[in-house]
């Protein structure tokens, strides 16, 4: 199994941990790799469909993917777009519900003068969940993002799991890290 990570304006340091943590349970684990992530872009979107056609063939299914925060949210996006191409998504803290609330707000509203047309209708949509399995990790407790902007809504392929923890520290959490392999390996 394959995943990607990656938080808002985080290099892939941001989820060293669970990348390790997840190599050592023998998962082949890849990183975020494509750059400052400033939302769903259209390139960040188009550069993670590329990736994703890579990791596929070269493994011969299709990976699963793992977001951290705004990582989660543009891992869904992802999956709607290539849902061939991935088998799982897992989000860790990843906001879904517009207006996300958060004390990150100001630093939002400038990432979002980069964004185009399409990026502002990709967000409309966010809390539309992917059709494939999708676990979505949220912490009441979380600190920086409310965690209600983070559930996503009932359906039977939707499995959401409260934990306790801070937005910053989910990477190196090691009751998320556990839930995470325990859930990519079922």
């Amino acid at each position: 199994m394959h995943r990607r990570a990656s938080r808002l304006f985080s290099p892939d340091i941001g989820t060293a941990r669970l990348r390790a943590f997840l190599a050592r349970q023998d998962f082949a684990v890849f990183p975020w790799g494509q750059g400052l992530n400033i939302g769903p872009t259209k390139t960040i979107l188009d550069g993670l469909e590329r990736e994703l056609e890579k990791i596929a063939a070269q493994c011969g299914a299709a990976p699963a993917l793992l977001g951290q925060s705004l990582g989660g949210t543009i891992a869904r996006e992802a999956a709607k777009r290539r849902p061939d191409l991935v088998s799982h998504v897992v989000t860790i803290v990843s906001p879904i519900s517009l207006p996300v609330v958060t004390t990150l707000a100001p630093l939002a509203h400038v990432a979002s003068a980069l964004w185009d047309k399409e990026t502002s209708a990709i967000l409309h949509q966010i809390s539309e969940p992917p059709p494939m399995r999708l676990t979505a990790i949220v912490a009441p407790r979380d600190g920086l993002v409310d965690y209600r902007c983070c559930l996503p809504d009932p359906a039977p392929n939707v499995e959401v799991i409260l934990v306790e923890g801070t937005h910053t520290t989910m990477g190196s959490n090691p009751t998320v890290q556990r839930i995470v392999a325990e859930r990519l390996s079922s």
